[in-house]
């Protein structure tokens, strides 16, 4: 049985409806148009929130701590795409750099965007891949067997999640049953971790240990069996790890297509983001300030000292920054709320790149050359890009998450180079690489000021906490509310993907619509 599981079972909203509308997600009365709107963060669900509400009249003014190399705020959050000095046209992906066309907010974003994504990832066994565990080397070609007993751990994976996946599956076209369903599978997993249900299951330990090796076709599952395990089960129900795609010339053309793009809009005309903002988002945030009244504004001092007060703010950036970089006041957030702040499990992510100066396996017949290659060795997964408009090549030679992140911690960039080349040298037995090296670049989110992580993954017992930060833009009386919605990634039930940022920006966006006495388009 086929279905179309674009619509997220915790939250099946009809988001390309809602953007779909010729007259922008809302209304607001005439009296509001040119109001003000702080939005704190200038990635994907900030500058996508921004760009709905310039749309139907607001101004939105956009705040942002990170620095580009000029020592600008830089536009992109962490969908960020690095371009290496030495050739431009050559790009490493920082941060995001899958996109399934399941996720059809985003696909319809680029749609409109002309962002071509039709390029697919080079995702393990999609291309020529070498698997190399406990000391042994595989080579798998397109379309080839997975070997005896890694086949035995991923069949028995498959044993255990198939069925779960048919009985969405079955419900997946009936809204009430689907809810019940989910619902159902909540109860029994949201306590339990990815490894707890594969032990429960009877999967022996050894399985385990391949299966987590080689994770769901984007290699080294077993750096997060300590999440819950919905986490796992909705990416396996939703598809999101089928049919990647890459984002021609980068990432960050998201982002940066929200920001420029000019519209025709009420109250402002043909205008853009940017423009509205004069041509740079202001800096980072040191205080917000929120009244105990609901109709005073909300103020936001900036590090530079520079007070503004807005009708309403959307805090778009890392959960962490709210808590540990930002003095927030106290009565911003309900007990609840600061507690889900605080609870919230950001996953540690680290990638390791080298821009070659040719695309050399191109070139080669892949037994004899590098390939795709995951492991469970200390780099883990590395993924091969070459280019339509540069001879260079671009291999990620390390992308690791949580604990495999942290042992290369301690190393500084070059010496995680030469660790990544060391250890694929012994994997294929000879060094491959090394003469081709121009340039290099490493990159771990938790170092980075003001992110504190790379993505949102809960571990067992956090459902609820993710549910009363998805639901705080969205309280029964929001007339009353105090004016400052959560929006991020953190705040939807995607963690990881551009896909749930969008819908939490767009859930911001429509708060303020209703907090200024405006009406949402109907969906």
């Amino acid at each position: 049985m086929t279905y179309d599981p674009w619509q997220f079972p915790d939250n099946p909203f009809d988001y390309t409806a809602l953007i779909s509308n010729l007259n922008g997600i809302g209304r607001i009365p005439d009296k509001k148009k040119g109001t003000k709107i702080a939005i704190i963060g200038a990635g994907c669900a900030g500058l996508c929130a921004a760009w709905e509400l310039m749309k139907i009249g607001l101004h939105p003014i956009i705040y942002e701590s990170d620095k580009s190399l000029d020592n600008t705020p830089r536009i992109g959050g962490r969908a960020y795409t690095w371009r290496f000095p030495g050739d431009p046209k050559a790009l490493a992906e920082l941060g995001a750099m899958r996109i399934p066309p399941v996720h059809k907010t985003i696909t319809w974003y680029m749609d409109k965007f002309n962002i071509d994504y039709s390029k697919p990832f080079p995702d393990p066994l999609l291309v020529p891949t070498t698997l190399y565990f406990k000391g042994k080397k595989y080579f798998i070609p397109v379309g080839g067997a997975l070997p005896g007993e890694i086949k035995k751990a991923n069949d028995a994976w498959k044993q255990f999640i198939d069925p779960l996946v048919e009985k969405m599956v079955m419900v997946w076209d009936n809204p009430l049953l689907r809810n019940r369903q989910w619902q159902e599978f909540v109860h029994q997993f949201k306590n339990k971790s990815f490894f707890q249900v594969l032990c429960e299951h009877g999967l022996p330990r050894e399985q385990i240990n391949l299966f987590g090796s080689l994770g769901l076709g984007t290699g080294g599952f077993d750096s997060v069996f300590p999440v819950s395990f919905l986490e796992i089960f909705r990416l396996s129900v939703c598809k999101w790890e089928v049919d990647q795609r890459i984002v021609k010339g980068g990432v960050d053309k998201i982002p940066e297509s929200f920001w420029k793009s000019r519209q025709q809009c009420r109250h402002w005309g043909n205008m853009n983001v940017k423009m509205l903002n004069n041509g740079i988002p202001l800096g980072a945030v040191a205080r917000i300030n929120t009244p105990d009244d609901p109709d005073e504004q909300i103020e936001i001092t900036e590090q530079s000292g520079i007070t503004r007060a807005y009708d309403a703010i959307i805090i778009t950036c890392s959960h962490r920054a709210v808590e540990a970089g930002i003095q927030v006041s106290s009565n911003t957030f309900s007990d609840k709320v600061w507690t889900a702040i605080k609870n919230i499990h950001m996953t540690r992510s680290g990638k390791i790149f080298i821009r070659t100066r040719q695309a050399f396996w191109r070139k080669l017949d892949p037994k004899a050359t590098l390939t795709c290659t995951i492991t469970d060795e200390a780099i883990r997964g590395t993924y091969l890009f070459d280019f339509d408009d540069t001879e260079s090549g671009v291999i990620c030679l390390s992308y690791t998450w949580e604990d495999s992140a942290t042992k290369l911690h301690a190393l500084d960039e070059q010496e995680r180079v030469e660790k990544s080349l060391d250890i694929l040298k012994t994997i294929y037995g000879r060094d491959l690489i090394s003469n081709q090296v121009a340039e290099t670049k490493t990159y771990f989110w938790e170092h980075e000021k003001g992110y504190y992580g790379a993505f949102k993954l809960n571990y067992p017992g956090q459902y609820e906490d993710q549910k009363t930060l998805f639901q705080q833009p969205r309280p029964e009386s929001i007339r009353s509310h105090n004016g400052v919605f959560l929006s991020g990634e953190s705040t939807s039930w995607a963690g990881g993907w551009i896909e749930g940022a969008l819908h939490s920006g767009l859930d911001a966006a429509m708060a303020v619509i209703r907090k200024l006495e405006g009406d949402l388009h109907e969906v």
